[in-house]
C-alpha cells in the first residue's frame, strides 16, 4: 500500500491544535482515522471532498484545560508559599510596630506624671493609710488653738511624706471634737517643713484660713468667697510688692510679672480652694500662693488638698466667726 493509502488512528484523548492563518482551533480528537496525503497533508476520513488537506507541519500537540506539568504546580505552590511569607512578615513587622508605639505612649504619659508644673500638680504617689485621730480632749501637734473655736489639723507621718491626715476640730463644752475626717490628704512632693518660693515644700506652722475661692460658685461657705476668672492673679513675683496676694488685671496689662504668678481661673484643681494665711506680710522669697484645694490624687508643689466633697463640706463648716485655723506638721 503506498504512503497515501495508509491511514492512522488518532489517540482518543489527542488535543490537535489547527492553525491557519491568525485563527486557531482545538479539536478533540475521538477515535478517528486521519489520513495522509503524499506531500500536502492530511484528510480526516469522511471529510467532504471539498475539504483542503491539512497543512501537518501546522499542528501541535498541547495540554488540555485544566491540566498542568509536575514542573508547573511546584512552581506555582513555591510562589503561593512565598506570597504568605511576605504575608506574615508584614502582619509581625505591623504588629511590632503598635507594641513601640505603646511604650511611647507609657513613657510619654510617665514623663507628664513626673513634671511639677506651676498650677501644684506633682507626680502621683501612694497616700499612708489615715491613723486614728488623737483623743479629743487635746489636738495633735500641741495645737495652742488660743480662742479659735474651729482647728483644720494636717498630719504628715513624716517631714518627706506626700501623704497627710486631714480632721477638722470644733471646740465644744468638753473640749475639742472631731467633726470632719480623719481622711487622707496629699501635700508638697517634698514634705512638709520650711517652705519657700523655690521649693515644693508645704509650709509646717499654724495659719488663719479667712477667705476663699473658686472656678465655681460658693458652695455655701461662710468665708468671703471669690468666683475667679481670667483676670484674676495670684503674685509669686518676688520682685513685685504685691507678692503673695491676690491681683485683679487684664492678662498683659499686670505690673508684676505674670509668667511666674498664678491665673486662678487656669488652674483645674482651684475649682474651690481656701486661702492658708502664710507669709501674708509677703516676705520675698519665702513662698507663696498656698490653698487648700480639690485634689487630683497627686502630691502637691506645696499646697494642701482634699478630695472635692470632703472640700465642700469643710468650706460649708468653716465660720469666720469661730476664727478657724489650720496646723501643719509632722507627728
Amino acid at each position: 500500500m503506498s504512503r497515501s493509502g495508509r491511514s492512522r488512528a488518532a489517540p482518543a484523548l489527542l488535543l490537535l491544535l489547527l492553525s491557519t492563518g491568525c485563527t486557531s482551533f482545538a479539536a478533540a480528537a475521538a477515535p478517528a482515522v486521519v489520513t495522509v496525503v503524499e506531500g500536502s497533508g492530511a484528510r480526516w476520513a469522511g471529510a467532504p471532498a471539498d475539504l483542503a488537506p491539512v497543512d501537518l507541519s501546522l499542528l501541535r500537540v498541547a495540554l488540555p484545560r485544566g491540566y498542568d506539568t509536575v514542573e508547573a504546580r511546584a512552581a506555582r505552590a513555591a510562589e503561593e508559599s512565598a506570597a504568605a511569607a511576605e504575608v506574615a512578615a508584614a502582619a509581625r513587622a505591623a504588629a511590632r510596630a503598635a507594641e513601640a508605639a505603646e511604650e511611647r505612649e507609657r513613657a510619654e504619659a510617665a514623663a507628664v506624671a513626673r513634671a511639677v508644673p506651676r498650677s501644684r500638680v506633682a507626680e502621683p504617689a501612694v497616700v499612708s493609710a489615715a491613723p486614728e485621730p488623737r483623743s479629743p480632749s487635746g489636738l495633735p501637734l500641741g495645737v495652742d488653738a488660743g480662742s479659735s473655736r474651729q482647728v483644720v489639723t494636717v498630719v504628715a507621718p513624716s517631714a518627706g511624706s506626700t501623704g497627710a491626715v486631714l480632721t477638722a476640730w470644733e471646740r465644744g463644752a468638753d473640749g475639742w471634737v472631731p467633726v470632719l475626717g480623719p481622711m487622707n490628704a496629699r501635700v508638697g512632693s517634698a514634705g512638709v517643713g520650711r517652705a519657700s518660693e523655690s521649693s515644693t515644700r508645704t509650709p509646717a506652722g499654724t495659719f488663719s484660713l479667712s477667705e476663699a475661692f473658686g472656678r465655681a460658685g460658693d458652695p455655701g461657705t461662710g468665708l468671703p468667697y471669690r468666683v475667679v476668672d481670667g483676670d484674676d492673679w495670684w503674685v509669686s513675683d518676688v520682685h513685685s510688692p504685691r507678692y503673695n496676694q491676690y491681683a485683679e488685671c487684664a492678662r498683659g496689662t499686670c505690673d508684676f510679672d505674670e509668667a511666674v504668678s498664678e491665673n486662678l481661673a487656669e488652674v483645674a484643681v482651684y475649682q474651690h480652694a481656701v486661702v492658708l494665711d502664710y507669709n501674708r506680710g509677703g516676705t520675698p522669697g519665702a513662698g507663696s500662693a498656698f490653698f487648700l484645694h480639690v485634689s487630683n490624687g497627686a502630691a502637691t508643689a506645696g499646697c494642701v488638698a482634699i478630695d472635692a466633697g470632703s472640700l465642700v463640706a469643710l468650706l460649708r463648716w468653716l465660720d469666720p466667726a469661730a476664727r478657724p485655723l489650720i496646723a501643719i506638721g509632722v507627728g
